[in-house]
Formats: C-alpha cells, sequence, structure tokens
C-alpha cells in the first residue's frame, strides 16, 4: 500500500495543515492493495489558490502529481462571461440571499 501526502507547492507545508476548511480524505480500492485520496477545500478563498501535489510512496518508488486550483472574484467571473445560475440551481437559502440584492454565480 501506497503512503499518501498532499503539500502545497512551494511551501513545505504537509495538508490539511491549520485550515480548517481543508481535509484530506483517503479510502481503499478501488483495486485490492489500491488507495484513493482526494483534497477537499470548502469555502474557497483566495490563499488556497496555487498548485497542491499528491505525492505517493511505496518500497517500489515515489511518484506524484499536480493539482492546479484558480480563484475568481465574482467581478473576474462576469468579466470571463461565466454565465450566472439561475435561481433553480441555488439552495433555498441562497436563493432568499439572491432575493435580497447578492448575485450568485
Amino acid at each position: 500500500m501506497a503512503a499518501i501526502e498532499w503539500r502545497k507547492d512551494g511551501l513545505d507545508v504537509q495538508l490539511p495543515g491549520d485550515g480548517p476548511h481543508i481535509s484530506v480524505q483517503f479510502r481503499g480500492g478501488p483495486q485490492r492493495f489500491e488507495v484513493t485520496s482526494w483534497l477537499q477545500i470548502q469555502a474557497v478563498r483566495p490563499s488556497d489558490q496555487g498548485t497542491d501535489r499528491c505525492l505517493a510512496r511505496n518500497a517500489l518508488g515515489q511518484v506524484e502529481a499536480p493539482a492546479s486550483l484558480t480563484v475568481l472574484t465574482p467581478d473576474q467571473l462576469i468579466s470571463s462571461g461565466f454565465p450566472q445560475l439561475p435561481a433553480q440551481h441555488l439552495a433555498p437559502e441562497e436563493e432568499a440571499e439572491s432575493e435580497e440584492g447578492e448575485d450568485y454565480y
């Protein structure tokens, strides 16, 4: 089985670190002696932007894969032409907030 860790590129910090909005998940499979891992970031913020690396190692060697995240502000989304979600795609609490003058994308 491989030992898996996630690291923030450019920093010698193993994730999830101190950020309560970041978690690292693992599960066995899909095949025997395999493990799957993913990095989960909730309420993403600009400081989360960058490249994170997944490193896996065992007695046979090591491999790594990058995952890049770009965080856009609402203004950047509008200027990029990203379509606005219709109200039916919003959760009930988001609909109430949206009706109060805030737009969600």
